[in-house]
């Protein structure tokens, strides 16, 4: 992330601009290390004054004991960073009812990055030479399956790989908010995955990875679909969107395409960005609120968009992208809803992420993978404050 959201530059545009200020960047391994963060922060301790989070929910778990910073409460919405000067709706992906716990980078959605080169060899493409909406998931599997090569018994190249790993319960919400318009029960607030719509889709992914449709190979390497995609290996990916700007350069422009999985044209999908957030227990949140302003809401944007697919947040630089797959990105992220704002989502997606792979290799059937699944929902702390 430090490269994609090119934050070197951030900081030497920060830097050259306020002359004797430092930014020291820290790379953290992922999510978990974020409930350190917390203990220390809870002791009014920081030894980091900005904090960027992988998906803006994850940060509602600093919001129980006023660990961060409600930026509705600072000098930061004036100037370039006024709250009109922001994209659509794009604060709301980080607000919690009249609280503003993090400041957005990166718009981004779940759908199907594709490479129609395949979909030309396999005869998929329709009479204009698009790539056909698939109208649900057996004809989405069917799709894959004709583009999938076997050696024998051996498939040597699967049709299409499944973002199952580390983001693997982002995937689930995002492809049943696509094909069911919503991951909520329906008299509440509470994720569930035990739909029939939802049902439907885990059979025929089962059948996918049985067959070697589907790859796995994010069970081991959650860059491999991306790197895969990327290098041209492979017909499609599921996951963030922004592959397709990524792959471009290597595929050819015209062969990267955002392909709509089922039903997200009409429902939408998962939307998120890059969180934001400033420790309560920093010591320098006015220099910190400073960096995010100069460096992070600034014209390194576009760069960032242009190359790796994370679209401005700042009308300014939104309105510098020019590419064929902005418009059916940002109308995807129009429709598009966050992930729960439970504040313990962290550990849904780690335990969510397990049982998945469990029941798709075999080990659990449907029935126990969303028993265990509800039950891990049912018990989690579903508040966020």
């Amino acid at each position: 992330m430090i490269e994609k959201f090119h934050m070197a530059d951030m900081v030497d545009k920060f830097e050259a601009a306020n002359p004797g200020k430092t930014v020291t960047i820290v790379e953290y391994p992922d999510n978990q290390a974020l409930s350190n963060f917390a203990l220390q922060w809870s002791q009014d301790k920081s030894s980091q004054d900005i904090v960027v989070v992988d998906g803006a929910s994850v940060a509602v778990q600093f919001l129980a004991k006023d660990l961060i910073v409600d930026f509705n409460k600072t000098d930061f919405f004036q100037g370039p960073t006024a709250k009109e000067n922001f994209v659509g709706e794009t604060l709301a992906y980080d607000s919690l009812g009249d609280v503003q716990f993090a400041i957005p980078i990166g718009l981004e959605t779940y759908n199907i990055s594709a490479n129609k080169t395949y979909f030309a060899e396999a005869g998929l493409l329709d009479a204009d030479g698009n790539i056909p909406e698939p109208k649900d998931w057996d004809e989405l599997y069917d799709m894959a399956a004709a583009m999938t090569v076997r050696d024998g018994n051996t498939v040597t190249r699967p049709g299409m790989t499944i973002q199952w790993g580390p983001n693997a319960v982002s995937t689930m919400i995002a492809v049943e908010q696509a094909v069911r318009g919503s991951f909520y029960k329906d008299d509440d607030k509470t994720l569930t995955f035990d739909t029939k719509e939802m049902r439907d889709v885990l059979e025929v992914w089962k059948k996918g990875v049985d067959a070697g449709v589907f790859s796995i190979d994010t069970f081991a390497n959650k860059d491999a679909g991306r790197s895969n995609f990327n290098a041209g290996n492979i017909p499609m990916v599921l996951e963030t969107a922004a592959h397709v700007p990524e792959a471009a350069p290597t595929i050819g422009e015209e062969n990267s395409v955002v392909l709509a999985m089922p039903g997200s044209m009409t429902n939408g999908s998962y939307g998120f960005t890059a969180g934001v957030i400033v420790p309560s227990a920093s010591k320098n949140q006015d220099l910190a609120i400073k960096f995010i302003q100069e460096g992070m809401m600034s014209d390194v944007q576009v760069a960032v968009g242009l190359e790796w697919g994370k679209l401005p947040v700042i009308k300014d630089y939104f309105d510098q992208i020019d590419a064929p797959w902005k418009t059916a990105m940002y109308d995807l992220v129009k429709i598009s809803k966050p992930a729960p704002m439970y504040r313990d989502l962290p550990e849904i997606q780690v335990t969510g992420k397990q049982l998945l792979q469990e029941y798709l290799t075999g080990a659990k059937d449907v029935d126990t993978f969303l028993t265990e699944f509800e039950a891990l929902i049912e018990k989690s702390n579903k508040n966020a404050d």
